[in-house]
């Protein structure tokens, strides 16, 4: 039996992969989060495209989170060093229908292009399919995000939409791409599309 959100949404928790350790966000992780926000090669990446944040937008959007039913967010560490390294979320998680929405960065630049953000979404999915009995997780990601694109593809995702002309940065619009991991029915209800 799936376990709720909130059984897990406490200091204690504690998710290891081969390279990094999910802990629950919490206040302490806000400072250095902030920083990354406002860093524009983290931002650019980010569906949210955050900028300018407050310490109190910071710590409102932490209680929500906290709050909520169907949120919950992990501050990702560095497995060796323990180097809180940046963050990842299930939204919308409804246990009913096994779904939800997932998203993903790392905000220090210095763990970039290591293995540290694949092995993140590994460990999130276990987490999502063993802990909470989901079936299905959806990401946005924009169609420049290439090294995103290539990480969620070898952890299983697929190309399930495209929403043209979502996105404007650099004075360009850009696509999103709708990707899809659904836990052992690649295939079914799954058209998968070349990018």
């Amino acid at each position: 039996m799936a376990k709720n959100l909130n059984y897990y949404k406490n200091q204690s928790t504690k998710i290891e992969g081969k390279k990094i350790i999910l802990n629950i966000m919490g206040k302490r992780h806000i400072s250095r989060c902030i920083r990354w926000l406002a860093d524009p090669e983290v931002n650019k990446f980010l569906t949210n495209n955050i900028k300018n944040v407050t310490r109190q937008q910071e710590l409102e959007w932490l209680n929500f989170i906290k709050s909520s039913q169907t949120d919950i967010v992990f501050a990702i560490n560095d497995k060796k060093s323990g180097t809180y390294i940046g963050n990842c979320g299930l939204h919308k998680v409804d246990i009913c229908r096994k779904t939800c929405e997932f998203g993903i960065f790392i905000g220090d630049r210095k763990y970039w292009k290591k293995g540290f953000g694949t092995d993140a979404v590994k460990t999130i999915l276990n987490f999502t399919s063993a802990e909470l009995g989901l079936e299905n997780v959806r990401l946005t990601v924009y169609e420049y995000n290439h090294r995103a694109i290539n990480v969620y593809k070898r952890c299983g995702f697929c190309t399930v939409g495209i929403l043209n002309k979502h996105h404007f940065y650099n004075d360009l619009y850009w696509d999103a791409y709708i990707m899809q991991h659904d836990f052992g029915k690649a295939g079914r209800g799954n058209k998968k599309t070349a990018i």
